[in-house]
């Protein structure tokens, strides 16, 4: 063949490639885009925006890289086809999970297979053995199509490659140096910077690529107005000053005794869902103790997700809601590891703090965050974790088995704080409790008949951990030590995703809490409900008695002024949502000290001292 015939069949060969790949990316782009939507089920009268039908440069970018390396038109589809099709059924389960969308930092998560399988209930060999059949089957394809090239005297050389893969990277580092400049001009984003209350929903109207673009350098928190380093300088003085008077009343230190913050996983109250069951609760035990001690109902922004999230804030009493788009965000993944500040309720206590979590350390990056605020000592599946009972059929360690590692780590007086995150009402509910006597009666008026048997399950696992905790609480009334039980649900199961018409308001988003005290110290206190879990440690040192830092003596005035919630540019009080315009002055002053403490520590220059968030007592 001579050379002027091979470069144009070369060239329409090149030609056919790039039609090819442009109608295989707009499918994929279709696909997802329908992950945004549960079942991929899109409304055809759904409102999107211009920028919903693009993102095929992007997705052919992709192919170009694995066509520079593979050097093979079949295989190299094939792969594209494959990542992006994991892609599309990995977003479309945690859409339908957790109402949100995979972002850019999430991609990190690849890196534990076995736990991202453990969340949608495919068990590790079987996953491993369609990994291998279809590396196995590429690997045949890879061979077979090289020899034919070979045959024909048809291959792309290794420069071409080069060159090729040059074409793609070029444009891919941009895309990834400036994401917004792509988004706007190419992708035709319309970035609105409102406070975004529900991410798939803008997602859904904007297009899944052009919405995680957006993820790759977002700005999480807006530089608040008055943020500068002489205010900061006058936040400190005003709150170590707060702090003092408040201490002047304040009996004791916090690490004279010994806390528990324990996270009840999927933790809520059936009840607080109107005529949801018929006969009698299953968590009569946290419903009295919330009633005759400390407690109430915490808002959380999630259902079926945001564990770390809600852990997060409760440690350092950061609100996620001064965040632009809160429910995208996981500052654990995202940027906390990297903050220059990492001051939490752990720097109360002197003695030894110990985390412990029945599963893995390797999702949101918590063996780094522990380390960087200070846990002495991490408990983990494989690592400390001693009992790993489960009830019946249910895949996770159960609550009654967690409680005896707690125990055995309160049982040292050396530790001062530990921090518990349970699994046991963990998704998915396809376990089973065949001893278990309690049996709900589901009203199918209220909840569909053909998600019965998962709601069952999660409520008998209810049941089991109300048993556990009234367990857990008759051994610390017992101690002869001072103890305190910080108890709260993160957020309501993913069972209820997709019900909040059902459930209007804040249903679906209050989850029980409580504070219990030995020794009677915590019998007939306060109700709160409705409030954000940044107050937890808040409550805990009113009730308590127990001496503030400069930024809990903040805390503490907030909370004395009804301010329940804080978010960024509104606040929740009583009388319900209160945007700053209408806020009293002095009350807003508060707020947006408060804001720039939060902004200070995590992305600002970090000049308030340490002091500022430590109890030194003079």
């Amino acid at each position: 063949m001579s050379k002027w015939k091979k470069e144009i069949i070369l060239g329409l060969y090149f030609l056919l490639i790039c039609v090819v790949m442009g109608l295989n990316s707009t499918v994929i782009v279709e696909w997802l885009n329908k992950s945004l939507f549960v079942d991929f089920s899109m409304d055809a009268n759904f409102r999107v925006n211009e920028s919903f039908y693009n993102g095929v440069s992007f997705v052919f970018l992709i192919f170009l890289i694995m066509y520079a390396i593979f050097g093979t038109f079949i295989v190299s589809i094939l792969m594209t086809n494959l990542l992006f099709g994991a892609l599309v059924f990995a977003n479309q389960i945690k859409v339908k999970e957790r109402n949100e969308f995979i972002t850019f930092k999430e991609l990190q998560t690849i890196g534990s297979p076995k736990e991202l399988l453990s969340f949608i209930d495919v068990p590790m060999g079987t996953a491993l053995l369609i990994i291998i059949s279809v590396i196995s089957l590429l690997a045949i394809l890879h061979f077979i199509s090289k020899g034919i090239s070979k045959k024909m005297n048809f291959r792309i050389g290794t420069r071409a490659r080069v060159g090729i893969l040059l074409i793609a990277l070029i444009p891919l580092f941009i895309i990834f140096t400036e994401p917004s400049i792509y988004n706007k001009y190419v992708l035709k984003y319309e970035d609105a910077h409102t406070h975004n209350f529900n991410p798939v929903l803008r997602a859904q109207r904007n297009g899944f690529i052009p919405s995680f673009i957006q993820t790759v350098k977002p700005n999480y928190m807006n530089k608040p107005a008055h943020y500068n380093k002489k205010n900061m300088l006058r936040i400190n003085d005003k709150y170590t000053k707060i702090a003092g008077k408040i201490n002047e009343n304040r009996k004791k230190s916090l690490n004279d005794s010994q806390t528990i913050f324990y996270l009840s996983e999927s933790l809520m109250d059936p009840m607080a869902l109107p005529g949801l069951i018929k006969n009698e609760t299953p968590t009569p035990y946290i419903s009295g103790i919330i009633k005759n001690h400390i407690g109430g109902k915490m808002y959380s922004q999630y259902v079926g997700g945001g564990t770390a999230n809600i852990e997060w804030s409760v440690l350092t009493s950061f609100s996620l809601e001064v965040f632009n788009e809160p429910l995208s965000i996981t500052p654990y993944s995202d940027f906390y590891v990297e903050a220059k500040n990492h001051h939490t309720a752990l720097d109360f206590f002197q003695k030894d703090k110990v985390a412990i979590h029945p599963f893995t350390a390797n999702l949101y990056k918590r063996r780094s965050v522990y380390s960087a605020i200070g846990f002495d000592d991490f408990l983990y599946l494989d690592n400390g974790i001693k009992h790993t009972g489960k009830l019946g059929t249910h895949k996770r360690v159960a609550d009654k088995e967690f409680h005896k590692d707690i125990l055995r780590v309160a049982s040292d007086d050396k530790v001062g704080f530990i921090h518990a995150l349970t699994m046991q009402n963990h998704s998915p509910y396809t376990g089973e409790i065949p001893e278990m006597d309690y049996r709900p009666e589901i009203n199918f008026k209220i909840y569909p008949k053909k998600e019965v048997k998962g709601l069952v399950n999660y409520l008998q696992g209810l049941k089991a951990s109300d048993g556990a905790i009234e367990q857990l609480v008759k051994e610390l009334a017992s101690s002869d030590k001072e103890i305190n039980l910080v108890l709260y649900g993160d957020h309501f199961p993913s069972l209820f995703r997709g019900l909040e018409e059902q459930f209007p308001n804040d249903q679906l988003h209050e989850t029980p809490w409580f504070i219990y005290m030995n020794h009677g110290r915590s019998d007939g206190g306060v109700k709160l409900d409705g409030i954000s879990p940044i107050f937890f440690t808040t409550v805990l040192l009113r009730e308590g008695n127990y001496y503030v830092t400069p930024f809990q003596g903040l805390m503490d005035e907030l909370l004395d002024q009804d301010v329940k919630r804080v978010g960024n540019n509104f606040v929740v009080t009583d009388q319900g949502k209160v945007m700053d315009e209408d806020l009293a002055d002095d009350i807003l002053e508060m707020v947006e000290d408060y804001r720039s403490i939060v902004y200070d520590a995590l992305f600002g220059a970090d000049w308030l001292p340490d002091q500022f968030f430590t109890f030194t007592r003079k």
